[in-house]
């Protein structure tokens, strides 16, 4: 199954730092906080990775979506767990870089 959906477990894999990150720091910048929480930024960083399960219901009706779903929910899974427990590296730097520039 994963190299039918190779693709998307690479832009899973990549969707914290790609996506999650640079829409935190905007959030963040826009509403004047300048020093959130570490929590705060990893759950806001996730808050916008979910969001990609929108993007994934234009594919309801097509045939295997169930499939994919499935393999989609256990990747956004298995990545916001890395970042809610400060294992990915880059949403951690990328952190630490907030708080010192802003």
């Amino acid at each position: 199954m994963h190299d039918r959906y190779f693709e998307l477990e690479l832009m899973i894999e990549g969707l914290a730092k790609n996506f999650g990150v640079p829409n935190a720091n905007c959030y963040f910048r826009l509403s004047h906080k300048r020093r959130p929480s570490r929590d705060e930024y990893r759950r806001k960083v996730v808050e916008f990775m979910l969001a990609y399960t929108h993007i994934l219901d234009m594919f309801r009706g097509l045939d295997g979506f169930d499939d994919l779903k499935t393999f989609v929910d256990e990747m956004l899974k298995k990545e916001v767990e890395q970042v809610m427990h400060g294992r990915k590296k880059d949403v951690e730097k990328r952190y630490e870089y907030y708080i010192m520039n802003e």
